[in-house]
């Protein structure tokens, strides 16, 4: 996807959280805003126990500084694109800029705990990501953690109830990974204006609905 097709397709508000890494966030952020739509900076991370969990920061800048700490715990193994895909940087206006040789998409050396205090540290609000689904704490650790994380996403109605009875704020997104998912999930944040203040007090204080509410 590019910065392009994806202000065009997509909602007023979007989390861009690709996997391990907030490097193309930027380029994104810059095409939103010439649409007078609204990017979330975000990060979806894997830890050592093969658990997602999302990162959503009020700043480019705190998203930078935790993709270079996933980074620096990333496994030292050589990245075949052949074999695993090419990683692309792009910039605002869908130009290709370079090829990303970290094996972004292996878990990183840190644990589930430390991940979130990394997250938190850097001002972010951590979601556990799609929690029955691989990769999904539920599915890895069949629990939901003693960890300070109130928000969690459901991928289904099922999933909606269960995380509420956990007395966790649900969050429903599409996480597309092509063009043709895109809004096949939403939640509607009631933010009293289009900005990053407005959308992070809304989310942590529950003004959320989602596609099931409706």
């Amino acid at each position: 996807m590019v910065p392009s097709e994806l202000a065009k397709l997509s909602a007023e508000i979007t989390a861009i959280t690709d996997h391990n890494s907030g490097g193309n966030v930027e380029a994104f952020s810059k095409k939103f805003s010439a649409e007078r739509k609204l990017i979330v900076p975000g990060i979806e991370i894997q830890t050592i126990e093969d658990v997602h969990i999302l990162g959503y920061f009020p700043d480019i800048n705190q998203l930078k500084k935790v993709t270079e700490i996933v980074y620096q715990n990333l496994p030292e193994i050589n990245y075949d694109p052949e074999k695993f895909g090419y990683q692309i940087y792009t910039d605002e206006n869908d130009k290709f800029t370079a090829l990303e040789n970290l094996p972004l998409g292996f878990p990183i050396s840190l644990s589930l705990e430390s991940v979130i205090e990394i997250i938190l540290k850097h001002h972010g609000v951590p979601v556990y990501a799609h929690i029955n689904r691989k990769f999904g704490v539920m599915y890895q650790l069949g629990l939901i953690p003693d960890h300070p994380v109130n928000i969690a996403e459901a991928t289904t109605i099922e999933e909606l109830g269960f995380i509420r009875k956990k007395g966790l704020i649900a969050l429903s997104s599409s996480d597309a990974h092509f063009l043709n998912q895109l809004n096949t999930r939403y939640s509607i944040i009631e933010c009293e204006k289009l900005s990053l203040n407005s959308f992070f007090n809304a989310l942590v204080r529950g003004k959320v609905k989602t596609i099931w509410d409706l």
